[in-house]
């Protein structure tokens, strides 16, 4: 997380497009209003737009506005989402469940920075900073065509990934006191030992939004100002694999992972330099394949395309794949 503050640091004041990545309820509407309280347009409107409920029927209308009698109930002039976002924030949240052809309206009006009304001949223009978000894998929606690459490479200036609760143990019992903080209007609230010890144990598929309901259904069950194990009821839904750490043993796979490199020197390699050639030597074995790669080492997609980035691994092909296959099971070269 301390890679993301400083990213989110360096927007301060700025103006860019921003995609923010992560699973559902890791909380991205939420950093969405932070950027943009920290941007260069704080003082205009945040419009946060639900992208996966905007039906090309009604895109017109809610998002450019219409003119009094262009169609069968507009008795009156309506100002669309863009006019209310005109010199803010226009969030479009879970961007990869737009539909394809609101997708190219959209993306005229980010690119031309105009747009008609329903009804109207007279183009208005529109200001507006972009901020997105997604659930989804947008690089793959993009190979299979269900996401417009054009579109892509206009909303992800700076991409920020959010990762999931399950990962973020370090920060769990602080989001934890903030909850209780605000269920309990600042009164103290403890957690026991073992109630600890079982929040950290669970996997938070739900992640924030399943934190949330855990832990205001303890509060309600509480006796006194201790929270207890037994207060903690987790929603009955399918658990996601458990974190894996570096050391346990990976996944069963279809390829043998070639020995690392850094195996003779690992006693004096740092934690990133073990967690770069970790997943280098992942990515080689699945000839590229980040999906796969991702389901090797016990992460999402999102999360591991965040770590290629930090470590400078680049997103390899499957031909790319191959040939660091070859290169990690190849014997160094002796010293000319």
């Amino acid at each position: 997380m301390r890679a993301l503050e400083e990213d989110i640091a360096n927007l301060r004041d700025a103006d860019c497009t921003v995609l923010i990545l992560g699973e559902t309820g890791t909380g991205k509407s939420v950093l969405a209003r932070r950027i943009h309280a920290l941007g260069a347009r704080a003082r205009g409107a945040f419009v946060d737009v639900n992208c996966a409920g905007l039906a090309i029927d009604f895109v017109e209308s809610e998002l450019f506005g219409h003119e009094r009698g262009s169609f069968t109930g507009a008795y009156a002039p309506k100002n669309g989402l863009l006019d209310a976002a005109n010199g803010g924030t226009l969030f479009l949240d879970e961007i990869g469940d737009m539909d394809l052809r609101v997708q190219a309206k959209v993306l005229k009006v980010l690119e031309e920075k105009r747009f008609r009304r329903m009804g109207s001949v007279q183009e208005r223009t529109v200001d507006v900073r972009l901020v997105a978000a997604t659930h989804a894998d947008l690089l793959e929606a993009v190979a299979t065509k269900s996401f417009r690459q054009d579109l892509y490479y206009r909303i992800s200036t700076v991409t920020l990934t959010l990762p999931p609760l399950r990962e973020r143990e370090e920060d769990l019992l602080t989001i934890a006191s903030h909850m209780y903080a605000r269920l309990s209007g600042g009164r103290s609230v403890e957690l026991s030992r073992d109630a600890v010890d079982k929040l950290l144990a669970h996997a938070w598929p739900g992640n924030l939004r399943e934190l949330g309901n855990v832990l205001e259904r303890a509060f309600l069950r509480r006796r006194g100002r201790e929270i207890r194990a037994e207060d903690l009821n987790f929603d009955p839904v399918r658990r996601p694999p458990p974190r894996r750490s570096l050391e346990s043993t990976p996944p069963p796979s279809r390829r043998a992972l070639p020995p690392p490199l850094l195996a003779n020197g690992a006693s004096n390699a740092s934690r990133h330099e073990i967690e770069k050639e970790h997943i280098r030597v992942a990515l080689a074995a699945e000839l590229g394949q980040v999906k796969a790669t991702a389901e090797r080492l016990g992460m999402s997609r999102s999360t591991l395309y965040a770590k290629l980035k930090r470590h400078g691994i680049d997103n390899a092909r499957p031909s790319r794949g191959r040939r660091l296959v070859a290169e990690s099971m190849a014997p160094p070269s002796s010293a000319k």
